[in-house]
């Protein structure tokens, strides 16, 4: 009878043992939220450089700074907690920054939703994985795009900066002899978007064999974080 006593107890054992093995394994389960982070006490400082082209041999550029804060939340009418992304610009010959239109993220359904231009976006899936393709246009009425994460936790290089731990997801992506399309963000652990790129250039060809293009490049480049 003790020998009994004796096996139950540690069959028992055993059992808590891999229980709380199980139970530390889900704990342990990284979504990837943390390249989102939500943090009211910073402000972000971007580099924003902007080609501009027409039909023509003209070709504007300019640069900017772009400054970023997330101010408060509040519950939309579909009772989803949102946070509002108050934005400001400062352009040449300006001595201070000026608000601009803000931007809006949800995280609802293991999905971030982004909102720009009165637009919504799905950003992001949760839990992040390469293998995981989405409609990037889900929740607004633009023809679909596959949206997909190239780099996650990898080092991301522009230049002569590397960020690391870095996620890049690209939004959009389309090449032909007519148009260029790009679109990609990337966001780094426990900071968010360091860098994002938005391309989108037609180029046509005349009789004579003289192209023009027409479109935009834009880049946006983090260096700065106040506290």
């Amino acid at each position: 009878m003790k020998s009994y006593f004796k096996v139950l107890g540690f069959a028992c054992l055993l059992a808590i043992i891999s229980c709380s093995k199980n139970n530390s394994e889900i704990a342990v389960i990284d979504y990837g939220y943390s390249y989102f982070p939500i943090d009211s006490t910073k402000q972000y400082l971007y580099v924003v450089d902007s080609i501009s082209y027409s039909n023509s041999t003209t070709v504007d550029t300019f640069r900017f700074q772009l400054k970023t804060q997330f101010t408060n939340s509040f519950i939309d009418l579909n009772g989803t907690k949102t946070w509002r992304l108050q934005r400001f610009a400062k352009y040449k010959n300006q001595d201070s920054f000026k608000e601009i239109e803000n931007h809006f993220i949800q995280f609802n359904n293991k999905q971030m939703i982004y909102t720009a231009n009165n637009l919504n976006f799905l950003k992001a899936v949760f839990p992040l994985n390469k293998n995981t393709v989405w409609n990037g246009n889900l929740y607004n009425t633009e023809s679909r795009v596959n949206t997909k994460i190239d780099l996650l936790n990898e080092n991301f290089t522009n230049a002569d900066t590397t960020f690391t731990n870095a996620l890049k997801i690209k939004e959009k992506f389309s090449e032909d002899f007519i148009f260029s399309i790009e679109q990609w963000s990337v966001y780094q652990n426990n900071r968010g978007l360091v860098y994002y790129k938005s391309k989108n250039i037609e180029t046509q060809t005349d009789q004579n064999g003289k192209e023009s293009k027409s479109g935009f490049d834009i880049t946006l480049r983090l260096f700065g974080v106040l506290e």
